[in-house]
């Protein structure tokens, strides 16, 4: 019983508004369809009515709230007269006065039923009161903003975490993975080119006398001496053999040259002087980076002269 007498002030101003709805409904889409395809009119006749159902919608939760309703009223009292003028119009285009005054005559009635069936339930409460309300309300909504951006920004870090563990997983794999590959490699080497156990005999090493001599004209043995396993330097003198130059050190190859120079330059007709013979050699030993003192020079000059008196080639 209590909910028929709750419903009873919304039946009137439901009927009509459902008749105004409706009867809307058909005036927009019979006047676009002049211009558009019936489809779209129609299509548009229903959006046109469902904002401003909703409007009302809107402005009655508002209203039994004691919430301010500033923009639904708004939109209803503008949808209103908006509405009253396509009705008025659409009876004007059919020739039917009746029709015209009945159409824009309904849309009024609901709209005022309406507000009489919301003013009926709305709630009354003082202007402090409301004030406290709204208070409330606006710390409700704080509260749930922050938790909404404490709840975001949880779930920020989670995905960042989950990230990060993510990349550190697939660099230790991929460390793990090079690390591998240059094991096998290195043991592949290993197999390939085995290192002598350096516990037993190892191979002879050419020394860096030895490979001085090699340069300066030795002819290596087949054998090393001692049985090593190495080899050995085997020297052939000068004018014997295959011509292979002798072995010998830096210094006996510089006395070697510098006594050849001697030769040379003694070898003259008349033979030089001996102030002559010091200037030409000091000046060619200086030309080929020969080095030698004076008493070098000098013994090199008698010898020179006495095998020259002797009757006698060097």
């Amino acid at each position: 019983m209590n909910h028929v007498r709750k419903a009873a002030p919304w039946v009137l101003p439901g009927i009509l508004t459902t008749v105004a709805v409706v009867w809307a409904v058909a005036a927009i889409g019979g006047i676009l369809t002049a211009t558009a395809h019936p489809v779209f009119a129609y299509s548009v006749a229903v959006l046109y009515d469902a904002v401003w159902l909703y409007a009302l919608a809107q402005e009655t939760a508002h209203r039994r709230q004691g919430s301010n309703a500033r923009l639904p009223k708004v939109i209803g009292w503008v949808f209103l007269p908006l509405t009253v003028a396509v009705l008025v119009t659409h009876g004007v285009l059919a020739a039917d006065v009746l029709a015209a005054a009945v159409g824009g005559l309904v849309p009024v009635l609901a709209k005022v039923t309406l507000v009489m069936a919301i003013d009926r339930e709305r709630t009354r409460i003082s202007p402090r009161a409301q004030a406290a309300i709204d208070r409330t309300r606006a710390v409700t909504r704080d509260r749930i903003a922050v938790s909404r951006a404490v709840a975001a920004a949880r779930a920020d870090e989670t995905v960042a975490a989950a990230d990060i563990i993510k990349a550190a997983r697939e660099a230790e794999a991929e460390a793990i993975t090079t690390a591998h590959d240059a094991y096998e490699t290195y043991a592949e080497i290993v197999n390939e080119h085995p290192v002598p156990d350096w516990h037993g005999e190892l191979p002879a090493l050419v020394s860096d006398r030895e490979l001085e001599s090699l340069l300066s004209g030795g002819v290596p043995d087949g054998e090393a001496a001692g049985g090593t396993g190495g080899f050995a330097l085997t020297v052939t003198p000068a004018g014997h053999g295959s011509g292979t130059p002798p072995l010998e050190g830096p210094r006996e190859a510089n006395s070697r040259a510098v006594a050849m120079l001697a030769v040379e330059l003694y070898a003259t007709d008349p033979p030089p002087s001996k102030r002559k013979f010091r200037e030409a050699m000091r000046a060619e030993m200086n030309t080929r980076g020969l080095t030698g003192g004076w008493d070098v020079i000098d013994a090199l000059y008698d010898r020179e002269k006495a095998l020259a008196e002797d009757g006698e080639t060097p």
